[in-house]
């Protein structure tokens, strides 16, 4: 009998173990789901009509020579608004994935395809 006790000391000591292990992991979770509810935000994204106005917009500026501004513009934009816009605006990139630089990148190169392909040739 003298040999069972201390087995069954460490098992307790086992089972309070993982007790609090599993206490934390629970405490880590809640936290988790929690601060995901805070960062979603209920957005309202505008119509393609507004979308495709703002890429009219950005070819104006564009072709003022106003390249600052075309990168302010999308730098301030959610990813949620820059996914709508590319897809508004049939732009081969996914604007929810891809970084804000890819985007403005993408969005200056279409923009100088649109002014090479308008450009009056004579």
């Amino acid at each position: 009998m003298s040999n069972i006790d201390p087995i069954k000391k460490r098992i307790e000591q086992i089972e309070n173990l993982l007790k609090e292990v599993k206490y934390e992991l629970d405490k880590i979770s809640e936290e988790k789901s929690s601060k995901k509810e805070v960062t979603h935000k209920d957005e309202i994204i505008p119509t393609d009509e507004v979308l495709h106005a703002d890429y009219e917009g950005l070819y104006i500026e564009f072709r003022n020579g106003n390249f600052a501004n075309i990168q302010l513009f999308i730098k301030s934009k959610s990813k949620n608004y820059l996914k709508s816009f590319c897809r508004a605006n049939s732009l081969p990139i996914d604007g929810y994935k891809a970084s804000k630089d890819k985007i403005i990148a993408e969005v200056m190169n279409w923009l100088a395809q649109r002014e090479a392909i308008t450009k009056k040739v004579i």
